[in-house]
């Protein structure tokens, strides 16, 4: 039974339930919460345990003023609406806190998680199944063996914050060096001169809080110019109008071809007859996203350089005007380069330039790692360069009672997505889902292959679904015998509207 401030009894082996079969969990965020209740409602003993003090993961705490990037009615569980924020608000960090809050007392699913609790190392036993190693909030050290295991962690996680090894000259630096994450005042930056070093959305975001907190300068210093998609294209259209509806989903596969294992068989056609068509029509995209961000031209341009979709699918990112007002008015200085190496006073790009500094804040991202499993099973996981790929991006064909639930993908609706996978996974496990591991290995072959020939060569590649979402949640939903069309029979809407998170309502422990 759970004690006080998230502390549980624990026993050597979690007990079984009616179906004798036991699901050890790590992570309670967005996607822990929604495979607890997946698995509970399939009749499994379930245990989580998540290092934090709540639930929640990323939105527990991160960097001054963070948020969701899509408006609200994209980013819910599907069968609890979020109320802390109006429809078409890009809710804030400390609302979504509270709302992930409400869906686990909502669900009573507080009662499955072990705060506090940090999993130091995984394990799989002869037999197959899975010891977990904890270490309990009062500095003991216990383990927990279960039958299958599914990995929560998450896309960003503040224990693997990516900052470049220690540049040149970095020890003699006078000033500050920290990750965006650590950034949670204006007291660190204000008066001072600052360097953001990053140009995707945790960087840009810095380097307008920073301008707002009254640093004496700031810079923004990013390798390459990166598109932005603005939250309204040409200041009408709410993006996900054009992108999330089917129509758009169309559009981005006659550009760069369907998503192997989901797309219907008719967008491989579409893809060689109408690319030349969506070639042209991206540009007009680009034209006006870049009339709107006034960035037409210059070396922070990607106009005319860089391919919309290609880039978003390695560096998505959506934005106000905020940056943009920030670099016209003179208040941001935003360079294309690189640091080569530090000074006492400020920094040195590999171009010559010379920037002073007081702060130095990277917002370059997180990095995965997979220390926690033992080498055997790191062996079979065989991360690549570019990421894990899965099966569905949830299971490995070699390790079929281990599977990763929001942490080896990325959509535009990431929570609902996580649901889906959730339930998804649920479901396979119970025999209820097809599956045949050499179709399903051949299956990700093809995917890794046709994510190689056009998206950029990133870590997070293999996790990456974005504007292809549609298809994907298509194909989950037809794995489960559930009807993928969710407006019923009004076409118009479903081939002409965004699809949004409530459009998944009565799946989760019903279908």
């Amino acid at each position: 039974a759970p004690l006080g401030n998230g502390k549980r009894s624990f026993s050597s082996s979690s007990s079984s339930s009616s179906s004798g079969m036991t699901v050890g969990v790590v992570g309670a965020g967005v996607a822990g919460l929604q495979t607890i209740r997946a698995m509970r409602l399939k009749g499994h003993a379930v245990e989580c345990f998540d290092m934090g003090s709540s639930v929640g993961g990323v939105w527990r705490e991160n960097y001054k003023g963070f948020g969701v990037q899509v408006p609200k009615q994209l980013y819910e569980f599907a069968d609890l609406p979020m109320d802390e924020a109006n429809f078409g608000d890009f809710p804030t960090g400390e609302q979504t806190q509270a709302y992930v809050e409400r869906y686990a007392d909502h669900f009573g699913l507080r009662e499955h998680v072990s705060l506090n609790t940090k999993v130091t190392q995984v394990k799989q036993l002869g037999d197959g199944r899975w010891t977990v190693a904890l270490t309990l909030p009062d500095g003991a050290h216990t383990d927990r063996t279960f039958d299958k295991l599914v990995v929560c962690s998450g896309l960003y996680s503040a224990h693997n914050k990516f900052v470049p090894d220690r540049v040149s000259g970095q020890d003699q630096f006078a000033g500050d060096v920290m990750h965006t994450f650590d950034f949670r005042s204006d007291e660190q930056v204000a008066g001072k001169k600052v360097v953001v070093v990053g140009n995707g959305k945790s960087a840009v975001d810095i380097a307008v809080a920073a301008s707002d907190a009254g640093a004496a300068k700031v810079t923004l210093l990013s390798r390459r110019a990166h598109w932005a998609t603005p939250r309204k294209i040409a200041n009408l259209i709410p993006f996900q109008q054009v992108f999330l509806s089917r129509l758009g989903q169309a559009l981005v596969v006659g550009l760069r071809g369907p998503l192997p294992g989901s797309s219907p068989p008719l967008m491989t056609m579409w893809h060689a007859l109408g690319w030349p068509l969506m070639a042209g029509a991206f540009k007009v995209v680009e034209l006006i996203f870049a009339a709107q961000y006034r960035n037409l031209t210059g070396p922070t341009s990607p106009f005319l350089k860089e391919s919309v979709v290609t880039d978003f699918y390695g560096y998505a990112q959506v934005l106000t005007y905020d940056f943009r007002d920030k670099v016209r008015a003179g208040d941001v200085d935003w360079h294309v380069g690189a640091i080569d190496h530090f000074t006492q006073k400020g920094v040195t790009t590999r171009g010559g330039e010379e920037i002073g500094a007081d702060v130095v804040i990277y917002g370059t991202g997180f990095s995965k790692n997979y220390d926690l499993f033992d080498d055997a099973t790191k062996q079979k996981l065989n991360v690549e360069s570019d990421g894990l790929y899965l099966y569905r991006n949830t299971v490995h064909t070699a390790i079929p009672n281990l599977a990763f639930v929001g942490s080896e993908i990325a959509t535009i609706m990431n929570i609902t997505t996580y649901g889906l996978q959730a339930w998804w996974l649920a479901k396979l496990w119970a025999g209820e889902v097809p599956y045949n591991r050499k179709e399903a290995e051949e299956e990700v072959e093809q995917i890794k292959a046709w994510k190689r020939t056009w998206m950029p060569d990133t870590p997070a590649r293999a996790s990456l679904i974005l504007l292809h979402q549609t298809h994907f949640h298509d194909r989950l939903l037809k794995d489960m015998g559930v009807a993928h069309r969710r407006r019923g029979a009004n076409v118009l809407a479903e081939l002409f509207t965004a699809q949004v998170s409530q459009h998944y309502d009565g799946i989760i422990g019903k279908a």
